[in-house]
């Protein structure tokens, strides 16, 4: 089977995977509760009771004979439409883009849940991509010195700094920093980064003056960059410092795992007894023959952190006051905000598939031999 012959499948079994999820989503949050949990996020402060009845039905939830909106709200006989009935006409909501008014608290009923969501998903993008840099950064090298420094101090350094941070629970480890670098080490009276936030004017290294930015991905470092803003690129820079560092040193100890047993094992192969014995320099064996071979299951480990990274951290987010989808998604729990919780779990779920998809196909570019059937 050809490359693209599999991709389509496994496209369509994304597209299959998707809506099984989505319908066990949809059970849980809302067969367990009430009919009337699913509108909220559609219900305006002015609507009367004949229009929030209008509203069920429009909606799939309440039946066209239901003769009163308190009757619905009750759940009499022949009011309710059956769960599977309620879920198609979801189904054709989001489709259609409508996800109704997120319920948060600050902008309840003033914003749709479909802006809110893709206006905050950039701060969530722009801290999985500055961990999944710092973690590929950190993590490769730590594995490739431990797997050439076998039980050497080298290779014991190397899996202390990966186990300890693996070992951190990421809130005490996110809370340390803070103490550390914004009331111990400080810079002009502050503290020399920001501790909260994506954009701090006030630390130790921070501008004063950086002006504004034109809005072109919602990323500040990225439409900094555009904006040709160099001062709120800074600023953005060391605000994310901090996040980005503890999500990293807290995921290495996984990658670097990987790499490590997967390198021992390639480099006890005949070919590359066979390279040492034909005089080639180590550099040349460790990184040109065994670090290609070896890095097939590093390749995995960094999709899936990159994944659960986009997904939005939630701890992280949270601690940092970050604003992205994770904090968003917990506001959004606390206040049962159905919408956008499934919008949440749908998008992450959809990374998560893309992802792996993203995966297999970096595995037939990087080992010709894959075929995949």
């Amino acid at each position: 089977m050809k490359l693209y012959e599999y991709a389509i499948r496994r496209i369509v079994l994304m597209v299959g995977v998707l809506v099984a999820l989505s319908f066990i989503m949809f059970y849980l949050a809302r067969g367990l509760l009430p009919p009337t949990t699913a509108l909220a996020p559609f219900i305006t402060p002015r609507m009367n009771d004949i229009e929030k009845l209008s509203l069920a039905q429009s909606l799939g939830v309440a039946t066209a004979s239901c003769p009163s909106f308190g009757a619905f709200s009750v759940q009499a006989a022949g009011c309710v439409v059956p769960l599977w009935g309620q879920y198609i006409g979801w189904l054709q909501q989001i489709v259609s883009g409508n996800w109704g008014y997120t319920l948060l608290p600050g902008i309840a009923g003033t914003q749709t849940t479909w802006n809110v969501f893709w206006a905050r998903f950039p701060f969530t993008a722009e801290l999985a991509i500055g961990a999944s840099i710092l973690t590929i950064l950190i993590g490769f090298p730590l594995g490739i010195i431990s797997a050439t420094h076998n039980n050497k101090p080298p290779d014991h350094a190397s899996r202390i700094i990966a186990l300890g941070g693996y070992s951190l629970p990421q809130f005490w480890f996110a809370a340390i920093l803070q103490i550390v670098f914004v009331l111990y080490v400080t810079l002009g009276g502050s503290g020399i980064l920001p501790g909260s936030g994506s954009l701090s004017t006030t630390c130790g290294l921070c501008l004063a003056n950086i002006g504004t930015i034109h809005t072109y991905s919602g990323m500040p470092m990225l439409d900094s960059l555009l904006s040709g803003n160099i001062p709120y690129f800074w600023d953005s820079l060391l605000a994310l410092i901090l996040p980005a560092l503890v999500l990293s040193i807290t995921s290495i100890g996984a990658l670097t795992r990987i790499i490590r047993s997967s390198m021992l094992e390639t480099l006890r192969q005949d070919y590359i007894l066979l390279a040492r014995s034909k005089g080639l320099k180590e550099r040349v064996i460790v990184y040109k023959h065994a670090l290609r071979n070896a890095v097939l299951p590093a390749v995995t480990i960094s999709g899936l952190l990159v994944a659960f990274f986009l997904g939005g951290v939630v701890v992280i987010e949270d601690v940092f006051s970050w604003p992205g989808v994770g904090s968003t998604a917990v506001a959004a729990i606390s206040v049962v905000d159905v919408n956008f919780i499934e919008l949440y779990t749908l998008v992450t779920a959809l990374i998560i598939v893309v992802a792996n998809l993203a995966v297999d196909i970096i595995y037939a570019k990087v080992d010709p031999r894959i075929r995949y059937s």
